[in-house]
């Protein structure tokens, strides 16, 4: 039997044991958790530093990305570690694309979008520029054609400018010899010239005393001319027929007159044909010449006036301009032109014996007028058309009685064949 004070004092080291085990228990329990949660924090860092290595892989392949995406791309600065392309720099570049190929819209906004445009456009000025290229080869061989032809052009030319050069000098020396001829004959003139000067004063004298005395003359003479010239009027027929009708085919509406090629005809003349009564004046027709024969012409009539009054044997033929005997003279002013012009006039007058002057005078018959004149007798250009009948030739032929003859009436009666 244990003693009460010993079973006391057993029972302390017991609780005390009982307290550390407990202790030690809790101690232990505290350590197994403090582990625990120290391998779930490693556990927790572990995943966090894979993290971080994967994210740091990511970002380093992403910056390498955009380090080859901006070394093709450009636009970055190569002296720096990062090579990232300037965004303002690069749409800028853009823009300058877009601006040399105007084709490109506001619709293209990468550069991935330009170049699907900017490859088909260069391509199309590669293919442009060849055949410029071809054009061009082609227009040197053209010019290296043209060149030689030139050079040969140019050769010939030499030669001749050569030849011309040769003639020249000729020229030269011969112009020189026939002025040196010339200016003898110029002081043999000289020489003569105080003695011709006054002869022609003394000329000159004689011709005024002569010239009154032809204006005294040419008053009595005008006066002469007009007496004459009344009697001779175009308005009239003349007291004479110039011929008669033969024979007449009424069938063919021909017909032969008694004048031929003696008596100054030709084919293409015309006539008016009278009734052969005397006294009687009327127009029954007109006849122009077919054909002539030494002593008779064969007539064609047109215009008859009355068909029941047709041209018979025996009728007379007038033409006002045409004389089978005499021959007269004529003075020409105004232009002629058209169906007659002054050549062709003047070899019509002529056939018919009717000469051509320059000057009007007591001899002249007739003043034939033509047509307004557009230059003067220096052959500049009036200011407005000059009327031959303003001429002072015109007033002084009606001052002398010449017959007025207008070209109308000569292409009347007179047609050339």
């Amino acid at each position: 039997m244990i003693h009460p004070s010993r079973r006391g004092a057993a029972r302390v080291p017991i609780v005390w044991m009982v307290a550390v085990m407990v202790a030690f228990f809790v101690a232990l329990a505290l350590v197994f958790i403090s582990n625990d949660e120290a391998a779930k924090a490693n556990e927790a860092w572990a995943a966090m530093k894979t993290e971080r290595d994967q994210a740091n892989l990511t970002a380093q392949q992403s910056r390498q990305t955009i380090r080859e995406i901006s070394e093709i791309l450009g636009h970055y600065d190569e002296t720096t570690a990062s090579a990232e392309s300037d965004v303002a720099a690069a749409t800028a570049g853009l823009d300058q694309i877009k601006a040399v190929f105007p084709d490109m819209g506001p619709a293209v906004a990468t550069f991935e979008q330009a170049t699907a445009r900017v490859i088909p456009a260069w391509n199309a000025r590669v293919r442009e520029v060849s055949d410029l290229n071809q054009q061009v080869t082609q227009l040197q061989a053209d010019i290296a054609g043209k060149n030689q032809t030139l050079t040969q052009l140019t050769q010939t030319k030499d030669a001749q400018l050569a030849d011309l050069r040769s003639q020249l000098t000729d020229a030269e020396q011969a112009a020189a010899a026939r002025q040196s001829d010339l200016e003898s004959e110029v002081a043999s003139v000289r020489n003569t010239l105080g003695d011709t000067e006054r002869r022609l004063a003394r000329l000159t004298g004689e011709k005024e005393d002569v010239q009154r005395g032809w204006d005294d003359r040419e008053v009595e003479m005008s006066t002469r001319f007009r007496e004459m010239g009344s009697k001779l009027a175009f308005l009239r027929e003349p007291e004479q027929a110039d011929g008669e009708i033969l024979a007449v085919s009424k069938d063919l509406g021909l017909g032969w007159i008694n004048l031929g090629e003696r008596n100054r005809l030709f084919k293409g003349m015309s006539f008016r044909v009278v009734d052969g009564t005397p006294g009687d004046e009327r127009v029954k027709a007109w006849a122009e010449v077919l054909s002539v024969q030494e002593d008779m012409a064969e007539v064609a009539f047109s215009a008859q006036a009355d068909r029941f009054n047709p041209p018979v044997a025996g009728d007379v033929i007038y033409n006002p301009i045409y004389d089978p005997a005499s021959e007269r003279n004529a003075v020409l002013v105004g232009r002629f032109s058209g169906t007659y012009n002054e050549k062709e006039l003047r070899t019509l007058l002529g056939d018919i014996q009717i000469h051509v002057k320059g000057t009007l005078d007591k001899t002249t018959d007739y003043l034939i007028v033509g047509s307004e004149l557009y230059h003067d007798t220096d052959g500049e250009m009036l200011e407005e058309p000059l009327q031959p009948s303003e001429l002072s030739v015109y007033k002084e032929a009606e001052a002398m009685g010449v017959q007025i003859v207008p070209l109308k009436l000569v292409r009347e009666y007179f047609r050339r064949g």
